[in-house]
């Protein structure tokens, strides 16, 4: 596997729980306003096939998430 191609998963785990997650289920961040992760972060793990469909997938889901409540979204002071 020397000259296979690698790609960075992990230490953004996804979920509900801020305690056990970093980013819910929007790829938005627990602990730090209007941050999104839309990248290979939020896997545990992946299989044995390329993730990038995945990521892509997961980082347009959350692009309209963030533009459908664009307006809700808290902007600091």
């Amino acid at each position: 596997m020397r000259y296979s191609g690698w790609h960075l998963l992990g230490t953004a785990r996804m979920g509900d729980d801020p305690a056990t997650s970093v980013v819910d289920r929007w790829n938005k961040a627990h602990d730090v306003p209007n941050l999104y992760v839309v990248d290979g972060s939020c896997f545990v793990t992946s299989g044995g096939v390329n993730p990038t469909s995945t990521i892509c997938a997961l980082a347009l889901r959350a692009a309209d998430h963030i533009v459908e409540t664009r307006f809700q979204q808290h902007v600091p002071a």
